[in-house]
């Protein structure tokens, strides 16, 4: 059977404006609270048709995070924005320019390269680029595993999207995929809950008038108790003593955990490589009970740095000492395996860097493990909100069996109040599981720090029902009227 795209729209879902805000540790807000708390969801609708005659819709859908994507230093918002939308527009012309296709691999591996191409030439990151390129490859997915009436787990498992790691990797060309993933995907993941630069801790450092008081935990303390976490991503800013002091602070509160699993965050904060080695080696000395059940340390050094291979020797001795995972220095098909060559032992899974692109670092990860070396791979993504985003992500982690992810868009934004009263009434009805009503509002159902999504198991790439267009503002509309040139 083969393939054509018909058609691809573009959309965006505004926002309300969150919960709190967040942010990152190194750095505070920008001042303009308003704006930092809306999170644009980036949607593709895709129509495609199968030589049979038969014709569906494909989606796809990430939050437009220019802050995380671009962190190059004088360049606006609304600059990154208008980039960011310019090149999923030039992904959407290089996939319609090309529409027949045997796979969805076959058409990723035609169609990736030109918009990573595209990217470089327009001077954006690789991360940028393979944003654009990683919705219209999802949109794809999600489209011939409707034609397929199978859930996307089956179709990789019975090996019907064409994926040939061997065709990128050299070194597993031999490796049979379809048996190094699991015969059933996960269906459930323990929540791990961010802790950011400036959220509160306790109950008590939240004055009552300051409450947000809709029935979710408000504080570090409040999640523990009330939802049962105990898996947990705490972000570090790059300043030893202020870092050491508040996680001292922090790991008093998730002690009371039962058995606390602990990562760390720099988030490109170290520009000197001596200067974060020391900062593990106080951390260990200072707070030996944490830093025991510290699993990884991801991001230390930024991007442009992180991939020099006259880090080697310090990057490998750290890692003696504490696993390091590379994350926005993953931004192409080969940084995991240059990153692993230099020491660093895992990289992030997110959507928004590539399903394929998972898939591959997946088949690495075994093909290393195989050989005994220290390899894994993690799942983050701070505030993948629903639906569409959500699901696919939960979908991913299902096929790549990890077991925790980085989960906090329940906790910077209302639940489901983004969606239109047709999404949210189709979500909430095709999965229980996911979903709990609180007061007036629905929300991601925490329990003794667990999500269930059984659900996302239905044909398609994890979402149940065609998104609601009608409720979203054309991509370039919105554009032109929320970041104007």
């Amino acid at each position: 059977m083969s393939y054509r795209i018909e058609r691809i729209e573009l959309y965006v879902r505004d926002t309300p404006p969150g919960r709190m805000v967040f942010s990152l540790g190194k750095k505070g807000g920008t001042g303009d609270v308003k704006k930092e708390m809306l999170n644009p969801l980036g949607h593709v609708q895709m129509i495609v048709r199968s030589s049979s005659g038969s014709e569906t819709f494909g989606c796809a859908g990430d939050r437009l995070s220019v802050r995380w994507l671009d962190k190059r230093a004088g360049r606006t918002k609304d600059l990154k924005r208008r980039e960011l939308v310019a090149l999923i527009e030039q992904a959407r012309e290089i996939y319609l320019k090309q529409p027949q296709f045997e796979t969805p691999f076959e058409m990723w591996r035609r169609c990736h390269p030109q918009v990573m191409a595209a990217g470089k030439k327009a001077g954006q990151e690789d991360l940028s680029s393979s944003f654009a390129s990683a919705l219209m490859e999802r949109a794809v997915v999600d489209a011939v595993c409707r034609l397929h009436k199978k859930s996307v787990f089956e179709m990789v498992k019975e090996d019907k999207l064409g994926f040939r790691p061997g065709d990128v990797h050299r070194e597993v060309a031999n490796l049979k995929f379809t048996a190094a993933v699991a015969n059933r995907p996960r269906t459930f993941f323990h929540i791990r809950h961010t802790v950011g630069g400036s959220d509160p801790l306790t109950i008590a450092e939240v004055p009552k008038e300051n409450r947000i008081d809709d029935g979710l935990p408000e504080t570090l303390e409040e999640y523990v108790k009330h939802d049962g976490v105990r898996h947990f991503k705490i972000k570090i800013s790059g300043n030893p003593d202020r870092d050491l002091k508040r996680l001292g602070k922090i790991w008093d509160i998730v002690v009371q955990a039962l058995e606390p699993v602990i990562t760390l965050d720099a988030n490109e904060a170290y520009e000197d490589l001596d200067a974060f080695a020391t900062f593990v080696k106080r951390f260990e000395t200072e707070l030996i009970g944490m830093f025991q059940h510290v699993s990884y340390i991801e991001q230390p050094l930024p991007r442009r740095l992180t991939l020099d291979q006259k880090t080697e020797k310090l990057i490998r001795k750290i890692s003696e000492s504490k696993a390091l995972l590379i994350d926005e220095a993953d931004g192409t098909v080969n940084s995991y395996k240059q990153a692993h060559k230099i020491g660093y032992l895992g990289t992030s899974h997110k959507n928004c860097k590539g399903f394929f692109k998972s898939l591959l670092n997946y088949a690495l990860v075994v093909h290393y493990a195989s050989k005994g070396d220290a390899t894994f791979l993690s799942g983050e993504d701070l505030q993948n909100l629903p639906v569409v985003p959500l699901h696919q992500d939960f979908a991913t982690l299902g096929i790549l069996n990890v077991e925790h992810c980085e989960r906090n868009g329940h906790h910077y934004n209302h639940g489901l109040s983004m969606l239109s009263m047709k999404d949210k009434h189709n979500a909430v009805k095709h999965h229980p599981d996911m979903y709990v009503k609180r007061g007036n509002e629905w929300f991601l159902d925490v329990r003794d720090g667990i999500v269930e999504c059984a659900s996302l198991q239905c044909p398609g790439f994890a979402v149940h029902d065609e998104p609601d267009w009608p409720s979203m503002m054309p991509m370039q509309k919105w554009i032109q009227r929320q970041h104007p040139a």
